[in-house]
């Protein structure tokens, strides 16, 4: 099957370009912003200091090294995403981790998720523009796998809360409390294992 996001690459970032430009947001001065932007800006400052955490502590396990350097053929990963996710805030990192320890056989490419929402609707969780969405393909522009909004563990605790009735933020809590706990093995595994 043809790799959709294989027509955005001239569109999409690499990681240091992402990084950059969620970094500006993330520092932005709240003069003259509205309430909502205000809100927003929150958001992008709470997810930068959560990815710059989970950049600075997680490492590639020696699993998933052994299987990174049996790659033979190059990948290109893209992820749709934005800074305002918390969900993106704990994957990404790893995921761009992941993408370095594969000596240049993973190609990792960030797309914006509200420049480009029609790529999105391709991809729906349920019927959602959940994100963040990895889309894997193969250097002859196949896509190969798809993974996201979140590790299934992550996805089974965000469901069992709200079956309970919690509020949305109080799920997001715990759910930001699985993840640092968690310190990205859900996430490497999952991954790992779609390059068996």
């Amino acid at each position: 099957m043809k790799c959709l996001a294989f027509d955005y690459l001239i569109k999409a970032e690499n990681i240091e370009q992402y990084n950059a430009r969620f970094s500006a947001s993330a520092q932005e001065s709240q003069e003259g912003m509205s309430d909502p932007q205000k809100e927003m800006l929150g958001y992008y400052q709470l997810n930068w200091a959560r990815s710059s955490r989970v950049e600075k502590t997680y490492q590639v396990s020696a699993h998933a090294s052994e299987k990174l350097d049996s790659m033979t053929s190059k990948q290109y990963w893209f992820v749709i995403t934005e800074g305002w996710c918390g969900d993106s805030s704990q994957s990404l990192p790893v995921i761009a981790e992941l993408a370095r320890a594969s000596h240049g056989l993973i190609d990792l490419r960030i797309i914006s998720r509200d420049a480009y929402p029609e790529l999105l609707e391709h991809y729906l969780t349920n019927g959602s523009m959940s994100i963040p969405k990895l889309i894997a393909c193969s250097e002859a522009g196949e896509e190969l796998w798809i993974w996201g909004p979140r590790p299934e563990a992550g996805t089974h605790l965000f469901n069992e809360l709200k079956s309970q009735g919690m509020p949305k933020e109080e799920i997001y809590k715990s759910l930001h409390v699985w993840y640092a706990k968690d310190k990205g093995v859900s996430i490497e595994e999952e991954l790992i294992n779609h390059l068996s």
